[in-house]
């Protein structure tokens, strides 16, 4: 993949990351749940960088997609900074940009999600 194209997707991955780590931690925020209140707090004086490893294994379902999402995304840029994005994290295939330009974050080829999908069925 090309260095500028790299950079491109570094941006859109870093935006998406800056906004979903406010979102998630107001969605924690309106949470009745004392120990979620207690979680904020926490959070809130931590480097968001490590608000992945302190919230992991104590947040309630309603969190979780948010919380994978943030998983993902900061995966993602953790490959732009190793030089191993766009390849595929199964095969380790280039993944087609069509597929990156649909989610910055895809760790998959298109072969590798449909087998992954497959198997979850």
């Amino acid at each position: 993949m090309k260095e500028n194209q790299t950079l491109i997707y570094k941006r859109k991955l870093e935006l998406e990351l800056d906004c979903l780590r406010q979102a998630f931690l107001n969605e924690l925020k309106r949470s009745d749940n004392s120990f979620m209140s207690a979680l904020v707090s926490a959070l809130e004086q931590a480097p968001p960088t490590e608000w992945l490893d302190m919230a992991a294994n104590k947040l309630s379902p309603e969190h979780l997609p948010r919380y994978n999402r943030l998983v993902q995304l900061e995966a993602a840029l953790c490959q732009i900074d190793i030089g191993q994005y766009g390849y595929c994290c199964d095969c380790e295939q280039e993944i087609d940009s069509s597929l990156l330009s649909e989610d910055a974050a895809t760790q998959r080829c298109g072969g590798c999600m449909t087998k992954k999908v497959a198997n979850h069925i």
